[in-house]
């Protein structure tokens, strides 16, 4: 993989402040779980992380160096918790690792990904990483679904390698745009296809998707589908027209979103490699952890500001029977007042 260690999250993702809610709620197979690093699991899952693990040593499953106990429990909640299913789902996601078709990026693929038909730009108030899937252009000219899965897997694993921060942004934003298709040229078998893949390999990442420039069959279907699905699938989709794509702003700041869609951002010409929309002062890295800060940074200041949206719509909380939680960032700015280690160890300028 190339390296795109310029897209992480400046330092004070550290200070993002998580609702409980947000993190997990719900009990039993009823648990719905966004943040998996760096958090105590309850009882049930503890017992069904021990489950799951019996279950891949009976099956002989050979998993990753890097494998851990989050990435097993991920695989519980994929698979509702029951086991048998949580098995096929992993062995898929397997498969999917050793694969090169999927793991090295093919010159086509890459095409594909310059074109624009899967991109990433820009976060939302929380860095949470925004991904964007061209629906219309790959039903006008009729993609190969392979070479599309080759780009998405390009785009999902500089994602959750570099644009993640455990136990702080662990999701995504997913925006479809539809481009206005209708019942008899929107490529429904291909995006069965994506929310598959996606759901199989980079599962338990979604955390909004919208769907834009939906068609008149479309806001018919979901006003009749959202009745019969979970209120927390339901609420993690959003239909919007052109008209009401500033509520994307809600979630997302203006200066990173395209004008076509609302924002202020001049649309992109060029989307591969993708630009990094934050400012790279005090930039984390592997070691940085959420408990630590640079010994140069001893001095600060705190504001606290209200985030703009809410972390769980109200469908889904009153579906808990839960009162509306907010979500908190703390922004912080660091005074150095310790230069000597800036210094020059031969010349003694600073």
């Amino acid at each position: 993989m190339s390296d795109f260690s310029y897209l992480k999250p400046p330092a004070d993702v550290y200070q993002i402040k998580h609702d409980p809610f947000y993190v997990k709620h719900g009990e039993g197979k009823n648990h719905v779980r966004k943040i998996f690093f760096h958090q105590e699991f309850d009882e049930y899952e503890q017992q069904k992380i021990k489950e799951l693990t019996a279950s891949i040593q009976q099956h002989k499953l050979t998993l990753p160096p890097d494998w851990c106990h989050e990435l097993t429990l991920k695989y519980c909640y994929s698979g509702g918790f029951e086991i048998s299913r949580c098995i096929q789902r992993l062995q898929k996601h397997l498969e999917w690792i050793h694969d090169e078709n999927y793991q090295v990026l093919s010159p086509e693929a890459e095409q594909y990904l310059k074109q624009g038909y899967i991109y990433q730009f820009g976060r939302d108030h929380q860095y949470r990483p925004v991904v964007y899937i061209q629906l219309h252009m790959i039903s006008k000219n009729k993609v190969h679904v392979p070479t599309l899965l080759n780009a998405a897997t390009a785009i999902g694993n500089m994602v959750t390698k570099f644009m993640y921060a455990r136990g702080y942004v662990e999701n995504w934003i997913v925006i479809l745009d539809s481009g206005g298709s209708g019942l008899f040229d929107f490529p429904f078998s291909t995006l069965n296809m994506i929310n598959e893949f996606f759901s199989i390999n980079y599962t338990s990442s979604l955390h909004k998707m919208f769907i834009l420039n939906p068609s008149f069959f479309f806001n018919s279907s979901w006003k009749l589908i959202e009745k019969i699905i979970h209120p927390e699938t339901a609420a993690k989709i959003n239909f919007l027209k052109a008209s009401d794509f500033y509520k994307i702003q809600e979630l997302i700041p203006a200066e990173e979103i395209e004008i076509k869609y609302g924002g202020q951002h001049p649309n992109l010409t060029t989307f591969w490699p993708p630009i990094n929309t934050k400012a790279q002062i005090n930039q984390p890295n592997d070691e940085f952890q959420h408990i630590q800060r640079p010994h140069t940074l001893t001095k600060r200041t705190q504001s606290l500001k209200e985030s703009e949206y809410f972390s769980i719509d109200n469908n889904s909380k009153e579906f808990y029977n839960n009162s509306k939680m907010k979500e908190y960032r703390i922004h912080e700015q660091f005074q150095v007042i310790d230069q000597q280690h800036a210094k020059c160890c031969s010349c003694k300028i600073m």
